[in-house]
C-alpha cells in the first residue's frame, strides 16, 4: 500500500535542506566579499593605469615635455647665445648652411632659415621638436649630446622630473592603453559578479562601496601630493627646481580629476542603494 505524498514529505529528514541552505548562504557571502575586495583592488589599479595612459597620450605628454625641457635646458638663455653664434658665423644668411644647436641636450634638425626666426618663434620650434624627439625615443633622446654627464641625480627633484619625463613615450602609451582596457574588462566582470551575488538594492550599495573604497585613497594621495608640491615650489629658492615642482603640481590635476569622478560615481550608487532600500516596503520574513 502506498503512503500519501504528504506523509512521505513529512517523514523526510530536514537536515539535507537546512544544510544546503546554510551552505549556499555561506558560500554566497564568501564569494560576494571576495568579488568586492578584488573589485576594489582592480579599480585602484585601473585609476593608476588610466592616469598613466592619459599622461602618456601624445597631446598631454607633448605639453608636459615642453615645460620639462624648457626648465631643464634653460632654453631662453641658451637660445640668446645660440642666435648670436648663428649670426656671427653667417649661418642665418646662408640658405645652404645647416646650423646645429651646439650643446643642446636633444639632437633636433634645424635649417638656416629656421635659425633666423625671431627668438619667440625659434623657442616654440625647438621645444616642439624636442618634445617630439623625447616622446618618440624616450630618455635616450637626452643622451645623444651627453646630458648623462651632467650632475643631475635621479633622487633630486630635477632628476626625478627628468627621468619621469623619459617615461612619456609613445611605446609606454600603448602599454598603458592595453593595460587599462584589460583592467577595465576585469573590473566589469567583477562588478557583474558582485551584482549577481548580491540581492535587491544591495547590488547598488555594494558597487558604491567598492568604488568609493578604491577611489578615496587614490584621491587623498593625489591631493596630498599636490599640496606638498605647492608648498615646496613656493618655498624653493632655485628657479629651475621651483619650476619643476610647479610642473609636478599642475600634473596632479589629472589623477585628482579621476579620483573625483570615481568617488562621485561610487557615492551616487551608494546613496541610491541606501535610499531605495529605506523607502522600499518591508516584506514579512515568510515571503523573503
Amino acid at each position: 500500500m502506498t503512503r500519501p505524498a504528504d506523509e512521505l514529505a513529512a517523514s523526510r529528514p530536514n537536515g539535507t535542506s537546512i544544510t544546503f541552505t546554510v551552505g549556499s548562504g555561506y558560500w554566497r557571502g564568501f564569494f560576494k566579499w571576495a568579488a568586492g575586495i578584488l573589485l576594489v583592488f582592480v579599480l585602484g589599479l585601473l585609476l593608476v593605469s588610466l592616469t598613466a595612459m592619459q599622461l602618456t597620450a601624445e597631446g598631454t605628454a607633448h605639453k608636459v615635455l615642453r615645460r620639462t625641457i624648457a626648465s631643464l635646458t634653460e632654453i631662453d638663455g641658451y637660445l640668446a647665445g645660440a642666435q648670436q653664434e648663428f649670426v656671427s658665423n653667417g649661418g642665418a644668411g646662408e640658405t645652404d648652411a645647416e646650423p646645429s644647436l651646439t650643446g643642446y641636450p636633444v639632437d633636433i634638425p634645424l635649417s638656416a632659415a629656421e635659425a633666423s626666426l625671431p627668438e619667440a618663434e625659434l623657442r616654440d620650434l625647438v621645444l616642439d621638436r624636442s618634445a617630439d624627439e623625447v616622446y618618440a625615443e624616450g630618455f635616450s633622446a637626452f643622451k645623444q649630446i651627453g646630458l648623462e654627464s651632467t650632475d643631475i641625480e635621479i633622487l633630486s627633484p630635477p632628476g626625478a622630473v627628468r627621468y619621469s619625463a623619459g617615461m612619456l613615450t609613445a611605446d609606454n602609451h600603448q602599454i598603458m592603453r592595453v593595460t587599462t582596457f584589460v583592467l577595465a574588462g576585469a573590473a566589469l566582470v567583477l562588478a557583474l559578479l558582485l551584482v549577481a551575488l548580491s540581492r535587491g538594492y544591495g547590488r547598488l550599495t555594494g558597487l558604491g562601496v567598492a568604488v568609493l573604497v578604491a577611489s578615496l585613497p587614490f584621491l587623498v594621495v593625489a591631493m596630498g601630493a599636490r599640496f606638498v608640491l605647492r608648498l615646496v615650489s613656493e618655498e624653493e629658492n632655485d628657479y629651475l627646481t621651483a619650476q619643476l615642482f610647479a610642473l609636478g603640481r599642475d600634473v596632479t590635476w589629472l589623477p585628482i580629476r579621476h579620483g573625483i569622478v570615481f568617488a562621485a560615481m561610487g557615492a551616487v550608487f551608494l546613496v541610491m542603494g541606501v535610499t531605495f532600500s529605506l523607502l522600499s516596503p518591508k516584506r514579512p520574513p515568510s515571503l523573503r
